[in-house]
Protein backbone atom coordinates (compact mmCIF):
# COMPACT_ATOMS: atom_id res chain seq x y z
CA UNK A 1 0.00 0.00 0.00
CA UNK A 2 0.89 3.20 -0.73
CA UNK A 3 1.74 5.67 2.52
CA UNK A 4 0.24 8.80 3.06
CA UNK A 5 -1.37 11.15 5.61
CA UNK A 6 -4.48 8.66 7.31
CA UNK A 7 -7.69 10.75 6.73
CA UNK A 8 -10.29 7.91 6.35
CA UNK A 9 -11.03 4.93 9.00
CA UNK A 10 -11.11 2.95 5.95
CA UNK A 11 -7.44 4.48 5.41
CA UNK A 12 -6.61 3.73 9.44
CA UNK A 13 -7.83 -0.14 9.06
CA UNK A 14 -5.64 -0.42 6.30
CA UNK A 15 -3.03 1.03 7.66
CA UNK A 16 -3.64 -1.55 10.70
CA UNK A 17 -3.43 -4.31 9.13
CA UNK A 18 -0.07 -3.60 7.46
CA UNK A 19 1.63 -2.82 10.64
CA UNK A 20 0.35 -6.11 12.09
CA UNK A 21 1.81 -7.97 8.77
CA UNK A 22 4.84 -5.63 8.86
CA UNK A 23 5.82 -6.64 12.59
CA UNK A 24 4.83 -10.62 11.94
CA UNK A 25 8.03 -10.34 9.36
CA UNK A 26 10.18 -8.96 12.54
CA UNK A 27 12.36 -6.15 9.81
CA UNK A 28 15.72 -4.89 10.77
CA UNK A 29 15.13 -1.28 11.82
CA UNK A 30 17.64 0.13 9.15
CA UNK A 31 15.20 -2.10 6.25
CA UNK A 32 13.42 -0.64 4.16
CA UNK A 33 10.33 -2.81 5.72
CA UNK A 34 11.93 -2.04 9.14
CA UNK A 35 11.51 1.88 7.88
CA UNK A 36 8.05 1.37 6.72
CA UNK A 37 6.94 0.09 9.90
CA UNK A 38 8.09 2.70 11.98
CA UNK A 39 6.42 5.62 9.78
CA UNK A 40 3.14 3.82 9.71
CA UNK A 41 3.12 3.34 13.25
CA UNK A 42 3.32 7.15 13.52
CA UNK A 43 1.19 7.62 10.84
CA UNK A 44 -1.64 5.61 12.62
CA UNK A 45 -0.95 7.33 16.23
CA UNK A 46 -1.21 10.80 15.00
CA UNK A 47 -4.97 10.14 13.11
CA UNK A 48 -5.50 7.90 16.50
CA UNK A 49 -4.76 10.91 18.33
CA UNK A 50 -6.75 13.20 16.23
CA UNK A 51 -9.70 10.84 15.53
CA UNK A 52 -11.05 9.44 19.28
CA UNK A 53 -11.65 11.11 21.93
CA UNK A 54 -9.87 8.08 24.12
CA UNK A 55 -6.30 8.11 24.37
CA UNK A 56 -4.91 4.75 23.49
CA UNK A 57 -2.50 3.66 26.53
CA UNK A 58 1.36 3.43 25.74
CA UNK A 59 2.89 -0.08 24.95
CA UNK A 60 3.76 -1.05 28.69
CA UNK A 61 0.07 0.68 29.69
CA UNK A 62 -1.46 -1.90 27.66
CA UNK A 63 1.14 -5.18 28.65
CA UNK A 64 0.16 -3.91 32.29
CA UNK A 65 -3.57 -3.80 31.68
CA UNK A 66 -3.32 -7.30 30.00
CA UNK A 67 -1.55 -8.80 32.35
CA UNK A 68 -4.15 -7.47 35.40
CA UNK A 69 -7.25 -8.34 32.91
CA UNK A 70 -5.52 -11.97 32.96
CA UNK A 71 -4.65 -12.25 36.46
CA UNK A 72 -0.68 -12.37 35.03
CA UNK A 73 2.30 -12.06 36.69
CA UNK A 74 6.00 -10.70 35.76
CA UNK A 75 7.00 -14.66 35.58
CA UNK A 76 3.83 -15.62 33.36
CA UNK A 77 5.34 -13.56 30.69
CA UNK A 78 8.76 -13.65 31.07
CA UNK A 79 9.67 -16.15 28.07
CA UNK A 80 7.65 -14.14 25.71
CA UNK A 81 10.28 -11.24 26.30
CA UNK A 82 13.18 -13.27 26.57
CA UNK A 83 13.60 -14.12 30.29
CA UNK A 84 13.01 -12.77 33.74
CA UNK A 85 16.07 -10.20 33.71
CA UNK A 86 14.33 -8.62 30.37
CA UNK A 87 11.02 -8.84 31.51
CA UNK A 88 11.39 -6.84 34.61
CA UNK A 89 13.83 -4.17 32.55
CA UNK A 90 11.16 -4.20 29.77
CA UNK A 91 8.49 -3.19 32.28
CA UNK A 92 10.30 -0.90 34.26
CA UNK A 93 10.46 1.07 31.17
CA UNK A 94 14.69 0.21 31.23
CA UNK A 95 14.41 -1.46 27.66
CA UNK A 96 11.82 -1.05 24.75
CA UNK A 97 9.94 -3.93 23.93
CA UNK A 98 11.92 -5.46 20.05
CA UNK A 99 10.23 -6.76 17.09
CA UNK A 100 10.29 -10.39 18.64
CA UNK A 101 8.96 -9.43 21.67
CA UNK A 102 5.74 -7.52 19.94
CA UNK A 103 4.99 -10.27 17.61
CA UNK A 104 5.03 -12.80 21.31
CA UNK A 105 3.34 -10.67 22.69
CA UNK A 106 0.48 -10.01 20.07
CA UNK A 107 0.14 -13.98 19.40
CA UNK A 108 0.13 -15.26 22.97
CA UNK A 109 -2.32 -12.16 24.71
CA UNK A 110 -3.75 -10.94 22.02
CA UNK A 111 -2.18 -7.53 22.22
CA UNK A 112 -2.27 -5.42 19.23
CA UNK A 113 0.97 -4.41 17.39
CA UNK A 114 -0.26 -0.68 16.47
CA UNK A 115 -0.60 -0.27 19.96
CA UNK A 116 2.75 -2.47 21.08
CA UNK A 117 5.11 -0.42 18.15
CA UNK A 118 4.49 3.22 19.58
CA UNK A 119 6.90 4.96 21.70
CA UNK A 120 6.30 4.84 24.92
CA UNK A 121 4.67 8.04 26.82
CA UNK A 122 7.79 8.29 28.84
CA UNK A 123 10.51 6.87 30.86
CA UNK A 124 9.47 6.43 34.10
CA UNK A 125 11.47 5.83 36.91
CA UNK A 126 9.78 5.29 40.19
CA UNK A 127 13.30 7.26 42.12
CA UNK A 128 11.76 10.14 40.61
CA UNK A 129 7.97 9.46 42.19
CA UNK A 130 9.29 8.47 45.71
CA UNK A 131 11.99 9.35 47.64
CA UNK A 132 14.02 6.85 48.76
CA UNK A 133 14.12 8.41 52.10
CA UNK A 134 10.79 8.12 52.85
CA UNK A 135 10.94 4.11 53.30
CA UNK A 136 10.96 3.83 56.76
CA UNK A 137 13.42 0.43 55.82
CA UNK A 138 13.88 -0.07 59.92
CA UNK A 139 10.44 -0.83 60.63
CA UNK A 140 9.58 -2.47 57.14
CA UNK A 141 11.82 -4.90 58.52
CA UNK A 142 10.16 -5.41 61.58
CA UNK A 143 6.82 -5.91 60.11
CA UNK A 144 7.87 -8.73 57.84
CA UNK A 145 8.03 -6.66 54.12
CA UNK A 146 11.40 -7.16 53.59
CA UNK A 147 14.56 -9.13 54.49
CA UNK A 148 17.50 -7.76 55.90
CA UNK A 149 19.83 -6.02 53.43
CA UNK A 150 17.31 -5.10 51.01
CA UNK A 151 17.70 -1.60 50.32
CA UNK A 152 15.08 1.40 49.53
CA UNK A 153 15.68 1.40 46.27
CA UNK A 154 15.03 -2.37 45.43
CA UNK A 155 11.92 -2.02 47.64
CA UNK A 156 10.34 0.07 45.62
CA UNK A 157 11.41 -1.33 42.05
CA UNK A 158 10.21 -4.59 43.96
CA UNK A 159 6.33 -3.28 45.57
CA UNK A 160 5.54 -0.80 43.09
CA UNK A 161 7.43 -1.92 39.60
CA UNK A 162 6.26 -3.46 37.39
CA UNK A 163 3.32 -4.82 37.66
CA UNK A 164 1.71 -2.39 40.11
CA UNK A 165 3.56 0.83 38.17
CA UNK A 166 2.83 3.19 36.64
CA UNK A 167 -0.87 2.36 36.00
CA UNK A 168 -1.49 2.19 39.75
CA UNK A 169 0.42 5.40 40.67
CA UNK A 170 -0.98 7.18 37.80
CA UNK A 171 -4.55 6.34 38.47
CA UNK A 172 -5.12 6.59 42.36
CA UNK A 173 -7.11 9.24 44.17
CA UNK A 174 -6.39 9.78 47.66
CA UNK A 175 -9.04 11.75 49.91
CA UNK A 176 -9.48 13.53 53.37
CA UNK A 177 -5.45 14.52 52.84
CA UNK A 178 -3.98 17.71 53.26
CA UNK A 179 -1.39 19.51 51.81
CA UNK A 180 1.10 17.28 54.25
CA UNK A 181 0.18 14.07 53.33
CA UNK A 182 2.64 11.58 52.72
CA UNK A 183 1.57 10.06 49.56
CA UNK A 184 5.01 8.21 49.04
CA UNK A 185 4.09 6.30 52.18
CA UNK A 186 0.71 5.85 51.00
CA UNK A 187 2.10 4.22 47.83
CA UNK A 188 4.49 2.13 49.59
CA UNK A 189 1.06 0.89 51.72
CA UNK A 190 -1.11 0.36 49.04
CA UNK A 191 1.53 -1.83 47.13
CA UNK A 192 1.63 -3.91 49.96
CA UNK A 193 -2.06 -4.42 50.34
CA UNK A 194 -1.78 -5.38 46.42
CA UNK A 195 1.31 -7.82 47.06
CA UNK A 196 -0.50 -9.50 50.06
CA UNK A 197 -3.95 -9.61 47.85
CA UNK A 198 -2.13 -11.45 45.06
CA UNK A 199 0.01 -13.95 47.49
CA UNK A 200 -3.86 -15.12 48.09
CA UNK A 201 -3.51 -17.81 45.22
CA UNK A 202 -7.06 -19.73 46.57
CA UNK A 203 -9.01 -16.10 45.46
CA UNK A 204 -8.25 -16.85 42.12
CA UNK A 205 -10.86 -17.03 39.47
CA UNK A 206 -13.78 -16.47 42.40
CA UNK A 207 -15.08 -13.24 41.43
CA UNK A 208 -17.57 -12.36 39.62
CA UNK A 209 -19.29 -8.59 38.69
CA UNK A 210 -22.93 -8.87 40.07
CA UNK A 211 -20.90 -10.30 43.42
CA UNK A 212 -20.68 -7.20 44.72
CA UNK A 213 -24.32 -5.46 44.87
CA UNK A 214 -26.72 -3.68 47.39
CA UNK A 215 -27.95 -7.16 48.92
CA UNK A 216 -24.43 -8.46 49.53
CA UNK A 217 -23.24 -5.20 51.23
CA UNK A 218 -26.26 -5.47 53.16
CA UNK A 219 -25.67 -8.94 54.04
CA UNK A 220 -21.88 -8.13 54.97
CA UNK A 221 -23.78 -5.01 57.23
CA UNK A 222 -25.64 -7.84 59.34
CA UNK A 223 -22.35 -9.87 59.80
CA UNK A 224 -21.65 -6.87 62.32
CA UNK A 225 -24.14 -8.29 64.66
CA UNK A 226 -22.20 -11.02 65.51
CA UNK A 227 -19.60 -11.07 67.93
CA UNK A 228 -16.59 -12.15 65.71
CA UNK A 229 -18.75 -10.36 62.23
CA UNK A 230 -15.11 -8.19 61.48
CA UNK A 231 -13.38 -12.07 60.95
CA UNK A 232 -16.68 -13.29 59.26
CA UNK A 233 -16.77 -10.40 56.88
CA UNK A 234 -13.01 -11.34 55.89
CA UNK A 235 -14.25 -14.62 54.92
CA UNK A 236 -17.50 -14.04 53.42
CA UNK A 237 -15.22 -11.85 50.77
CA UNK A 238 -12.96 -14.30 50.35
CA UNK A 239 -15.77 -16.81 49.33
CA UNK A 240 -16.37 -14.34 46.78
CA UNK A 241 -12.87 -13.54 45.39
CA UNK A 242 -12.31 -10.28 46.91
CA UNK A 243 -9.26 -9.85 49.22
CA UNK A 244 -9.85 -7.89 52.85
CA UNK A 245 -6.48 -7.38 53.41
CA UNK A 246 -5.30 -5.60 57.49
CA UNK A 247 -2.25 -3.81 57.22
CA UNK A 248 -1.74 -1.16 59.84
CA UNK A 249 -1.09 2.33 58.40
CA UNK A 250 2.84 3.99 57.86
CA UNK A 251 3.09 7.27 59.84
CA UNK A 252 2.52 9.84 59.30
CA UNK A 253 -0.12 8.92 57.29
CA UNK A 254 -3.77 8.93 58.74
CA UNK A 255 -4.65 6.23 56.21
CA UNK A 256 -8.22 4.24 57.03
CA UNK A 257 -8.74 1.82 54.18
CA UNK A 258 -8.42 1.68 50.59
CA UNK A 259 -10.15 -0.10 47.60
CA UNK A 260 -8.19 -1.16 44.46
CA UNK A 261 -8.24 -3.14 41.43
CA UNK A 262 -6.27 -6.35 42.07
CA UNK A 263 -3.69 -7.85 39.44
CA UNK A 264 -6.22 -10.51 38.72
CA UNK A 265 -8.96 -7.97 38.28
CA UNK A 266 -10.99 -8.16 41.64
CA UNK A 267 -10.81 -5.77 43.60
CA UNK A 268 -9.09 -5.37 47.09
CA UNK A 269 -9.97 -3.92 50.07
CA UNK A 270 -7.43 -2.95 52.48
CA UNK A 271 -8.16 -1.30 56.24
CA UNK A 272 -5.41 -0.10 58.51
CA UNK A 273 -7.86 -0.35 61.81
CA UNK A 274 -5.90 2.76 62.73
CA UNK A 275 -8.86 3.48 65.03
CA UNK A 276 -9.55 0.17 66.89
CA UNK A 277 -13.18 0.51 67.39
CA UNK A 278 -16.04 -1.50 65.69
CA UNK A 279 -18.20 1.27 64.42
CA UNK A 280 -15.38 2.73 62.48
CA UNK A 281 -14.15 -0.79 61.26
CA UNK A 282 -17.66 -1.10 59.38
CA UNK A 283 -17.82 2.17 58.43
CA UNK A 284 -14.82 2.31 56.32
CA UNK A 285 -15.06 -1.66 55.04
CA UNK A 286 -18.62 -0.42 53.73
CA UNK A 287 -17.23 2.87 52.33
CA UNK A 288 -14.34 1.10 50.78
CA UNK A 289 -16.86 -1.67 49.45
CA UNK A 290 -18.75 1.30 47.78
CA UNK A 291 -15.83 2.36 45.75
CA UNK A 292 -14.92 -1.25 45.31
CA UNK A 293 -18.61 -1.37 43.25
CA UNK A 294 -19.53 1.64 42.10
CA UNK A 295 -16.37 3.66 41.59
CA UNK A 296 -13.34 1.50 40.55
CA UNK A 297 -12.53 1.54 36.89
CA UNK A 298 -9.38 0.95 35.15
CA UNK A 299 -8.88 3.92 32.96
CA UNK A 300 -9.36 6.91 35.95
CA UNK A 301 -9.26 4.75 39.45
CA UNK A 302 -7.58 2.07 39.78
CA UNK A 303 -7.10 2.58 43.78
CA UNK A 304 -9.16 4.97 46.05
CA UNK A 305 -7.39 5.42 49.28
CA UNK A 306 -9.31 7.27 52.24
CA UNK A 307 -7.85 9.38 55.09
CA UNK A 308 -9.61 10.78 57.69
CA UNK A 309 -12.28 8.97 56.67
CA UNK A 310 -14.75 10.40 59.70
CA UNK A 311 -13.91 13.44 59.48
CA UNK A 312 -16.08 15.89 57.07
CA UNK A 313 -15.33 17.74 54.47
CA UNK A 314 -16.66 20.84 52.94
CA UNK A 315 -14.91 19.79 49.56
CA UNK A 316 -15.64 16.40 49.31
CA UNK A 317 -15.56 15.36 45.62
CA UNK A 318 -19.01 12.91 43.77
CA UNK A 319 -17.44 9.79 44.53
CA UNK A 320 -16.34 10.65 47.95
CA UNK A 321 -19.99 11.60 49.00
CA UNK A 322 -21.56 8.56 47.12
CA UNK A 323 -19.44 6.34 49.14
CA UNK A 324 -20.85 8.13 52.34
CA UNK A 325 -24.15 7.85 51.78
CA UNK A 326 -24.16 4.69 50.37
CA UNK A 327 -22.53 2.83 53.43
CA UNK A 328 -24.47 4.97 56.22
CA UNK A 329 -27.85 4.06 54.29
CA UNK A 330 -26.68 0.35 54.04
CA UNK A 331 -25.69 -0.04 57.76
CA UNK A 332 -29.11 2.52 58.93
CA UNK A 333 -31.31 3.12 56.43
CA UNK A 334 -32.29 7.00 56.69
CA UNK A 335 -35.95 6.65 56.55
CA UNK A 336 -35.71 4.25 59.92
CA UNK A 337 -33.07 6.27 61.46
CA UNK A 338 -34.87 9.22 61.52
CA UNK A 339 -38.39 8.01 63.17
CA UNK A 340 -36.25 5.64 65.96
CA UNK A 341 -36.07 7.04 69.20
CA UNK A 342 -32.05 6.40 69.72
CA UNK A 343 -32.07 9.05 67.05
CA UNK A 344 -34.48 11.55 68.76
CA UNK A 345 -33.70 10.36 72.86
CA UNK A 346 -30.51 8.30 72.41
CA UNK A 347 -29.34 6.30 75.72
CA UNK A 348 -27.61 3.36 75.97
CA UNK A 349 -30.90 0.96 76.22
CA UNK A 350 -32.09 2.84 72.95
CA UNK A 351 -29.23 1.99 71.37
CA UNK A 352 -29.15 -1.51 72.35
CA UNK A 353 -32.40 -1.96 71.71
CA UNK A 354 -32.24 -0.16 67.99
CA UNK A 355 -29.58 -2.84 67.14
CA UNK A 356 -31.40 -5.72 68.13
CA UNK A 357 -34.47 -4.61 65.73
CA UNK A 358 -31.75 -3.89 62.58
CA UNK A 359 -29.79 -6.78 63.33
CA UNK A 360 -26.45 -4.43 63.73
CA UNK A 361 -23.86 -3.84 66.10
CA UNK A 362 -24.17 -1.52 68.93
CA UNK A 363 -21.36 -0.13 67.86
CA UNK A 364 -22.44 0.81 64.82
CA UNK A 365 -25.59 2.75 65.95
CA UNK A 366 -23.02 4.48 68.97
CA UNK A 367 -20.81 5.61 65.84
CA UNK A 368 -23.90 7.06 63.93
CA UNK A 369 -25.18 8.99 67.01
CA UNK A 370 -21.44 10.45 67.55
CA UNK A 371 -20.77 11.30 64.02
CA UNK A 372 -24.02 12.93 63.74
CA UNK A 373 -23.65 15.59 66.63
CA UNK A 374 -19.82 15.80 66.39
CA UNK A 375 -19.69 14.37 69.64
CA UNK A 376 -17.17 12.13 70.29
CA UNK A 377 -17.24 11.78 73.94
CA UNK A 378 -20.67 10.04 73.92
CA UNK A 379 -21.19 6.41 74.55
CA UNK A 380 -17.70 5.81 74.50
CA UNK A 381 -17.94 2.35 76.35
CA UNK A 382 -20.51 1.06 73.50
CA UNK A 383 -18.33 1.72 70.20
CA UNK A 384 -15.90 -1.50 70.56
CA UNK A 385 -12.66 -0.09 71.61
CA UNK A 386 -10.00 -2.15 71.19
CA UNK A 387 -11.94 -5.14 69.83
CA UNK A 388 -10.97 -5.15 66.38
CA UNK A 389 -7.01 -5.83 66.56
CA UNK A 390 -7.77 -8.62 68.98
CA UNK A 391 -9.38 -10.33 66.50
CA UNK A 392 -7.01 -10.67 63.98
CA UNK A 393 -3.59 -11.92 66.04
CA UNK A 394 -1.49 -12.23 63.04
CA UNK A 395 -0.67 -9.20 62.16
CA UNK A 396 2.01 -7.20 64.18
CA UNK A 397 0.32 -4.32 65.62
CA UNK A 398 3.18 -4.12 68.78
CA UNK A 399 5.09 -2.95 65.77
CA UNK A 400 3.03 -0.39 64.56
CA UNK A 401 4.86 2.85 64.28
CA UNK A 402 4.21 5.48 66.64
CA UNK A 403 3.20 9.22 66.75
CA UNK A 404 -0.44 8.82 65.19
CA UNK A 405 -2.20 8.86 68.33
CA UNK A 406 -5.93 8.34 67.00
CA UNK A 407 -7.79 11.10 65.98
CA UNK A 408 -10.96 10.64 68.16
Amino acid sequence: MDIRIIKTDEQYRNALEEVGRLAEKDPAPESTDGARLELLAKLVEDYEQNRFLFKEPDPIDALVFRMDEKGLRQKDIAGLLGGRNRASEVLSRKRPLTLPMIRALYEKLDIPPALLVREPSGKYEIEAALNEADVPLDLLQQRGWIEAGITAKQLLHRLLAPATSPVLLRHTQVFGGGTRTNHARIQLWLARVREIADSRDYLRGRYRKDHLNPETLRYISRLSWMPDGPRLAVNFLAERGIALVIEPHLSPTQLDGAAMIGRNGAPVIGLTVREDRLDNFWLTLLHELVHAWKHLDPEKHRAIADENIEKPAADTEDIEREANELAAEILIDKATWRRSNVHLSPSAQAIHDFATRMQVSPAVVAGRIRYERRNYSLFSKLVGYRTVRAMFPAVKWSLLDQGSPPSK
